[in-house]
Parts: structure tokens; C-alpha cells; sequence
């Protein structure tokens, strides 16, 4: 496990967040890195190559490829709490998620920037 997870993020081309880290490894994993006919995982400790995951079943190294692609699909879409197995945190109160905001702010009189420069009142097509 530690040599994946150190070729996973000592390919990165920069630093990363925890959680970026966690989604390489799932990345690599899914990517089929560790299936038969892949390159493997080499002990840097050896002197001659030696595939660290040789006594794995080919069974084995097929439902670790097909729970990582399942990992990574559930992080994708926010569900990071099944993947670690703990309850889901709490939903960030909505008037300071700036991502929810979806209307644009109006200035004080009613009417934005961009609608202003175009758009007369009705009062000023009465004076015509």
C-alpha cells in the first residue's frame, strides 16, 4: 500500500491537498496499475524487479481496480463520507455558501449595472 501510494503522488506535478492526494491514489488505482500485463509495483529494495502484488489472485487485483473505480465515482459526486465510512458532515449554512447564490445583487435602486445602460423607466417615455 505504501508503494502506490508514494508512485501515486511522487507523479504529481506539484504539491497536493490531502484529498487531491486521496483521488490520485484512487485514480491510479482504477486506471488498472495494478492488473496482470501492467507494469506493477516494483520494490525499490530489490536488487532484481520484483512485483510486490505477485501473490495477489487475479481475482483480487480485479475487485481492488473495480472498488477504487466505485471510490472514485462516489467522490465525484460528494460522497466522500462512504468512502471513508463516517456519517455525512453537516450542510454549511446557506447565507454564507457563496455557491448558492445564484441571482445577481441588484444595486439600491432596483436595477443591476448591466440592465441599467440599456433599459429606460416607463417615466422617462412618458415625457416623450
Amino acid at each position: 500500500m505504501e508503494l502506490l501510494v508514494e508512485k501515486a503522488i511522487s507523479s504529481a506535478s506539484s504539491p497536493q491537498s490531502p484529498g487531491d492526494a486521496l483521488r490520485r491514489v484512487f485514480e491510479c488505482i482504477s486506471s488498472g496499475i495494478i492488473l496482470k500485463g501492467s507494469p506493477g509495483l516494483l520494490d525499490p529494495c530489490e536488487k532484481d524487479p520484483f512485483d510486490t502484488l505477485a501473490t495477489m489472485t487475479d481475482q483480487q487485483r480485479e475487485d481492488i481496480t473495480s472498488s477504487a473505480q466505485f471510490a472514485l465515482r462516489l467522490l465525484a459526486f460528494r460522497q466522500i463520507h462512504k468512502v471513508l465510512g463516517m456519517d455525512p458532515l453537516p450542510q454549511m449554512n446557506q447565507r454564507f455558501n457563496i455557491h448558492n447564490n445564484r441571482k445577481r445583487r441588484r444595486d439600491s435602486d432596483g436595477v443591476d449595472g448591466f440592465e441599467a445602460e440599456g433599459k429606460k423607466d416607463k417615466k422617462d417615455y412618458d415625457n416623450f
